[in-house]
């Protein structure tokens, strides 16, 4: 098999496969050089109030499927006060009110031996 001599080759060959390595880092020629990427927004997730506990004199509140509490974080927002109906919360600045559901169920009390 014969070298290859001619230096004008190899240096085209080496410039071809040098460009190919880099082609993750070309810049469209068509976008205006002013027009910065896109910022993907991160989603909101709805807040839902899914029960409402008594446990002593406090309120918990399940939020999202975490139980939380007046001053907890959960998925970026603040809970402020877990009231009787929902909570009032504080999400980047904005105060609001979630509602817990308006679905009744049934509980349960375990009876003990002896009473009914």
């Amino acid at each position: 098999m014969k070298a290859m001599t001619n230096p004008y080759l190899a240096a085209a060959l080496l410039s071809m496969t040098a460009q190919a390595a880099s082609a993750d880092r070309l810049v469209d020629p068509t976008r205006p050089a002013t027009v910065k990427a896109a910022v993907a927004v991160a989603s909101v997730s709805p807040v839902k109030v899914e029960a409402i506990m008594k446990s002593g004199s406090s309120l918990l509140a399940i939020v999202n499927g975490k139980v939380v509490r007046a001053g907890d974080f959960v998925d970026g927002v603040r809970i402020d006060e877990v009231r009787s109906d929902g909570v009032r919360y504080t999400r980047a600045g904005q105060a609001s009110i979630a509602y817990v559901g308006r679905q009744a169920i049934d509980v349960r009390h375990n009876v003990t031996a002896g009473e009914d």
